[in-house]
């Protein structure tokens, strides 16, 4: 079986869509994981939310074009996860807010003033964590409700320490990366073949914000069968995703930094 993993949407719809119609493309995904923030930062949070709720088969499609419709519809129902990020969790009312910079601040009260009321009943509905056999959770399976970086030799310990899990699947850095706990000690691992008696933490990047120099959204696809993480990137319309948030008046950085991928 394969899965599609998304993660950190940040409301841009033309990086959304860009992804929505690679996995669409591939013909072989059984399953979508999203990790969350689906929200924040972009200007289109009332259709990235749509989106995700007719994906996981919650709501009819929100209409954005021919394309994307029939993408949609044919893969209704086949996002078996979605779990709540820190934007999504701010976005909500929770008390997150307060740790945000003032750029974040601003997009996530600017999104809860825009969302309608089913669109936030349904980021407010979603749950920290998820999966079965794989853990999947936003940030950090160590503390998940405090959104922890994953960014150390440190972290990666935490994190490992606090489940049993074999492969955890998170965001939140928006930077790709594969860690093995190897002979007791996190370290680097390459994308591709798991080892069958190793754990794994993927961080599968961000669909709408990539920080890692590259402007292209990232997801990546999870063969459970062949035991494979593949990291896909994707190209989409930076401009017109940059042009909407400078129109909504959002922040002038979170639309300049789309285009350098940082």
């Amino acid at each position: 079986m394969k899965v599609a993993v998304l993660s950190d949407i940040h409301s841009n719809l033309e990086a959304y869509r860009a992804s929505i119609l690679d996995v669409a493309r591939r013909g072989d995904v059984d399953e979508l994981w999203c990790l969350g923030d689906v929200v924040g930062y972009g200007a289109d949070p009332e259709l990235c939310v749509g989106l995700t709720a007719a994906l996981r088969g919650d709501a009819a499609a929100p209409t954005v074009d021919d394309e994307l419709d029939e993408a949609v519809a044919a893969m209704a129902g086949r996002l078996r996860h979605v779990v709540r990020g820190n934007h999504d969790a701010a976005v909500a009312g929770g008390g997150i807010l307060r740790h945000f910079n003032a750029a974040a601040r601003d997009a996530a009260r600017w999104t809860a003033d825009t969302l309608s009321t089913e669109r936030l009943a349904f980021v407010e509905s979603l749950p920290l964590t998820a999966g079965d056999a794989d853990l999947l959770v936003h940030a950090s399976p160590f503390e998940p409700e405090r959104f922890h970086y994953v960014m150390t030799v440190s972290d990666a310990g935490a994190a490992f320490a606090a489940t049993e899990a074999r492969v955890v699947f998170i965001g939140h850095t928006h930077q790709p990366v594969v860690v093995a706990w190897w002979e007791g000690e996190p370290a680097p691992a390459p994308w591709g073949k798991l080892e069958p008696h190793e754990r794994y933490i993927v961080n599968v990047g961000s669909v709408g914000q990539p920080r890692d120099g590259d402007p292209r959204a990232a997801y990546v696809v999870y063969d459970r069968s062949a035991d494979t993480v593949e990291l896909v990137r994707v190209p989409y319309d930076v401009e017109t995703a940059a042009a909407k948030i400078r129109r909504a008046g959002l922040p002038a950085a979170l639309a300049s930094r789309l285009f350098g991928g940082w």
